[in-house]
């Protein structure tokens, strides 16, 4: 089963600061928060990071194309449904996805960008500029096939997010979305619909909070969910709920991209025949290993992929 992905493609920078709260144009941004702005909000701040903090590196970036990044590299046949700029950007957006089908990406205008910056505690909080044509996709018809796994993770516009509902709507294949904190700001009235359908749903404890509702309500619409806590590991609700142990990283550098992995994992795990414990401990398991670098360049590589999930399925119990 081929998995296709939708949401944003970014192109993510990277910087380190010592404490947030040097910069004066954060736009209200906290350790492990995400917020969004114009693409001058954007070049403000990079200014600011360039004097106050260190440019560390430079990678394609979006909570889906993440998680299908890592489906591709573990050899999943993978997809992608998006927008993507007409720019240099762009250029390198899709360089990073070759070997996905890219059949379905519109390429116009200049791409979305993101800013994450890494405190000393190496946590992080993210900028996010949007496409410049994102609201376009409101016009973008496109069909997914009853053979695809079709993963949602948020689009900026409220055009973006209609995109994404009718998509969901006319979707006839397994289904699956980790809101992030952009959609679940929208509430859990707007998020209804995916719940709905969904066959799992990824989503961290903040994001909860923000939607004010318990885990139980979500899976009484039927998904089953999956709850990252971080360093605390994740709990699996499907009836009585299920703790997922942390795995232990190979090392800490960067947390950015670790939950996307956590997803890619889980995936994986149920289309190559795993329960849904094991499932969580494959996902774990590969979020630990991306720790170990920033962005991307940590991802688990194929054999170490294949590797874990020999172990985790000869596994008892």
């Amino acid at each position: 089963m081929r998995v296709v992905g939708s949401g944003a493609l970014n192109l993510d920078f990277f910087y380190e600061i010592e404490d947030l709260r040097l910069l004066k144009s954060s736009k209200g941004l906290v350790p492990g928060g995400e917020v969004w702005g114009s693409r001058k909000e954007f070049e403000v701040l990079r200014e600011e990071l360039e004097q106050k903090g260190r440019f560390i590196a430079q990678s394609g970036g979006g909570s889906a194309a993440n998680t299908i990044f890592a489906l591709k590299t573990w050899g999943f046949e993978t997809g992608f449904i998006g927008i993507v700029g007409a720019d240099e950007e762009g250029e390198a957006i899709l360089a990073e996805l070759e070997g996905v089908d890219l059949s379905r990406v519109i390429r116009r205008g200049y791409s979305a960008c993101c800013l994450i910056i890494i405190d000393a505690q190496k946590d992080r909080a993210i900028l996010v500029s949007p496409h410049s044509e994102e609201p376009s996709l409101t016009h973008f018809s496109c069909q997914t096939n009853s053979d695809e796994w079709l993963h949602l993770s948020s689009l900026i516009t409220d055009e973006g997010f209609s995109f994404h509902c009718q998509l969901k709507k006319n979707h006839p294949g397994p289904f699956s979305i980790d809101p992030g904190e952009i959609y679940a700001r929208r509430g859990f009235e707007a998020l209804k619909n995916f719940f709905q359908k969904a066959k799992l749903v990824f989503i961290t404890s903040q994001e909860l909070e923000i939607l004010k509702i318990t885990p139980e309500e979500i899976t009484a619409f039927g998904p089953k969910l999956f709850l990252k806590q971080g360093g605390k590991g994740a709990t699996i609700y499907d009836g009585k709920p299920k703790n997922i142990p942390p795995a232990t990283p190979p090392e800490i550098v960067d947390n950015t991209g670790a939950g996307d992995v956590f997803d890619a994992g889980v995936i994986a795990g149920i289309l190559s025949g795993l329960s849904l414990e094991k499932a969580g401990k494959l996902g774990a398991a590969m979020a630990a290993i991306s720790l170990r670098d920033y962005a991307r360049k940590g991802y688990p590589l194929p054999e170490e992929f294949s590797a874990k999930l020999k172990e985790i399925k000869n596994a008892t119990g």
